[in-house]
């Protein structure tokens, strides 16, 4: 590969820099005017054009529509910025092609999300309105300019299930779709990304794009320069074909959840000098106490030691002589890490224990992310604290956070259900406006509303009686959790009534995902899950089962961010079905205790117990409100600090990436 192949391969979008003071405010308006209303009438516009279009193609003959698409795609190819003026004839083609392969016709607001994903736009589509087949559209227009497309889904089951159902449309516009999975070799992931269009995830295509850095060399020196400074032969080419154009599925949780999340490239070192310290230390927090040794902030989630709690640790230097332990200052973080391990990081919530390994649990999806670890040691204290073989800890080669990645990208977009409470913070940090798209049926969901109880007795009770009515008349149901330890309590809730089956999905029953959630919708169904039936699954109904009222969701637990909420609700009357949902909630729930003010919460409890029933409720849907308000405030000012620090970081170093793998310097 020669050095200006190699440069072209590297190429990323020097991101913006993020706004300031007044400048925020200023760019947050023209966000809202560029997403408002007037976008949304333009691109219906756009859309009933190219349906208009589409009735003209759709009389073509196979041959003609063939001889059309190598048209488009030569001049797509030949003038890649003349884009909008072959929209409408070329999404009106893709849209035949796709008919004429998948058997599935575009829907008007099918054929407005992907017009609005080629504009840069991110889409709220609403769950079960066909965002797979948009995006895929989508992708193929992109796909004709001839720079390489990277479509990121949620999983490495949907991307690679998405790539093959739709292989035959790409084959017909004269594009290649692959994919890059976790388990494969260099080889394959090459070749997946030399395909026109990519389907993969965030983590890999992130952790291909740093080792690409590491193997070339890049984040120190050109790749040209290194080729004629040094007899050195470089040792591989890299396996990506640079950052041109990502579409973004399930965008809120890669662009907001998963944010500052670091994907980082390291390896493994030996143990010997972390294990001892870190079991010394977990011995050490076991005595300390909550109050006279430590404070804790629920809220902000950090730890305070107290003047008597930092005496008991230098005491402890006896425990160990391990080098790390001998430091006084190490000392106090791995105590200080035990008790963020002992009070924040909780089995079957933050984690799960699987074949003797500490895994990681995806707090958005509930999925299991058994390659990542957490950092400064206190992946080793919490196996500590299970009383596990500790692990290496692990060198920093390269790393990068999501959001700085995806800021790297030219052309940016995606869609989710759940998008609107985010759309400010995707604007003001991508620059890329929202629109909502509108439904292709009205909505047939049933809100049953959401009620609170001042014990778990109670909810308990009343989820009961409510799984009892539901299915005496057959109505599949989803209960959803929020943690593996929750979702494995109600299942042994209801099992203890020996009255009905269920299947429970969670990140300890994985494996069997896509058949449990191909069943969740059959009559009779009880489906006990954690978020993992909130994103990227597809929930069909078994025959009949419209007429019983369609899937009923019962949300048992609050989440902090009422998209993840709006996911879980969202599972139900898809497509114009009909479908119902329903919350219980308790007042001593984790969320409302980490985020209610003490003498609020108290000032609540109180209603229950003078049986003020309209009270508690109506202060228990605000109090609901204000826990959502305040965490998304919490968790936006912790990714725009993030955002500032990497900021700094590049101004601080001589010389950072521009466009098309050149280098210049901040000065």
């Amino acid at each position: 590969m020669s050095p200006s192949e190699i440069q072209r391969s590297l190429f990323e979008r020097n991101p913006p820099k993020p706004h300031r003071g007044l400048d925020v405010l200023a760019h947050g308006i023209l966000g809202w005017y560029k997403g408002g209303r007037w976008a949304r009438r333009r691109l219906v516009g756009v859309a009933s054009a190219i349906a208009v279009q589409r009735e003209e193609f759709e009389t073509l003959s196979d041959h003609d529509l063939n001889v059309l698409l190598a048209s488009l795609r030569q001049g797509r190819r030949r003038a890649p910025d003349g884009w909008q003026k072959v929209r409408v004839k070329g999404l009106a083609a893709l849209a035949v092609a796709a008919q004429r392969e998948l058997g599935l016709r575009c829907y008007e607001v099918q054929l407005m999300a992907a017009a609005a994903l080629v504009e840069g736009y991110f889409t709220e589509v609403d769950t079960g309105e066909g965002k797979t087949l948009a995006i895929g559209i989508a992708a193929g227009f992109l796909g004709w300019s001839g720079l390489p497309c990277h479509v990121l889904t949620a999983n490495d089951y949907l991307a690679k299930r998405d790539a093959t159902q739709l292989a035959r449309f790409y084959h017909r516009i004269g594009l290649k779709a692959g994919y890059v999975l976790g388990d494969q070799d260099e080889n394959a992931r090459r070749e997946g990304y030399a395909c026109h269009v990519t389907y993969s995830t965030a983590k890999e295509v992130a952790a291909d794009y740093l080792r690409d850095r590491l193997h070339t060399s890049a984040s120190l020196v050109s790749p040209k320069l290194l080729s004629l400074t040094t007899d050195t032969p470089q040792t591989q080419a890299p396996v990506q074909r640079g950052l041109f154009n990502a579409l973004i599925d399930e965008a809120d949780h890669a662009l907001i959840d998963e944010a500052v999340t670091p994907m980082i490239i390291s390896r493994e070192q030996d143990a010997a000098a972390i294990s001892e310290a870190a079991n010394a230390a977990w011995e050490l927090v076991k005595g300390l106490e909550k109050g006279p040794d430590y404070r804790v902030d629920l809220e902000t989630r950090k730890i305070e030691l107290l003047p008597q709690g930092i005496q008991r640790i230098r005491e402890g230097l006896a425990l160990s002589q391990a080098g790390l332990w001998a430091s006084d200052r190490r000392r106090l973080e791995l105590v200080s890490l035990g008790l963020e391990a002992r009070e924040f990081f909780l089995r079957d919530a933050q984690y799960v224990v699987d074949e003797d390994k500490v895994v990681i649990v995806d707090p958005g999806t509930g999925r299991p992310m058994p390659m990542r670890t957490w950092r400064q040691g206190l992946h080793q204290i919490i196996e500590a604290k299970e009383g596990l073989p500790i692990s290496g800890p692990s060198e920093t080669l390269a790393r990068i956070s999501f959001q700085a990645f995806f800021r790297k990208y030219q052309s940016l977009a995606g869609a989710s259900g759940t998008l609107r409470e985010a759309a400010a913070e995707i604007w003001q940090t991508y620059r890329a406006p929202l629109v909502s798209i509108p439904r292709h049926l009205p909505s047939q969901r049933y809100h049953a509303g959401v009620r609170f109880y001042p014990s778990r007795q109670l909810r308990d009770e009343a989820l009961l009686h409510e799984v009892k009515y539901r299915h005496a008349r057959g109505q599949p149901l989803l209960i959803g959790c929020r943690t593996v330890e929750s979702s494995e309590q109600a299942a042994q809730f209801i099992q203890r009534e020996g009255f009905v089956a269920h299947q429970v999905l969670n990140a300890l029953r994985h494996r069997e995902e896509a058949i449990l959630v191909a069943l969740a919708g059959e009559e009779g169904q009880v489906t006990i899950a954690t978020g993992m039936a909130g994103r990227g699954t597809d929930i069909r109904l078994g025959e009949g089962v419209a007429q019983l009222g369609g899937l009923h969701v019962i949300s048992t637990e609050a989440n902090e961010s009422s998209r993840v909420d709006r996911q879980l609700f969202g599972r139900s009357a898809r497509q114009g079905d009909p479908g119902s949902m329903i919350a219980f909630y308790e007042v001593d729930d984790a969320v409302f205790k980490r985020f209610i003010p003490g003498l609020v919460h108290r000032v609540w409890r109180r209603t229950f117990e003078l049986r003020l029933k309209v009270i508690s409720q109506v202060m228990g849907s605000l109090l609901l409100w204000w826990v959502h308000r305040t965490a998304h405030r919490l968790s936006v000012r912790q990714r725009r600090q993030v955002m500032l620090a990497e900021q700094e970081i590049r101004r601080s170093l001589g010389f950072t990436m521009g466009r098309r793998g050149k280098y210049f310097s901040h000065k």
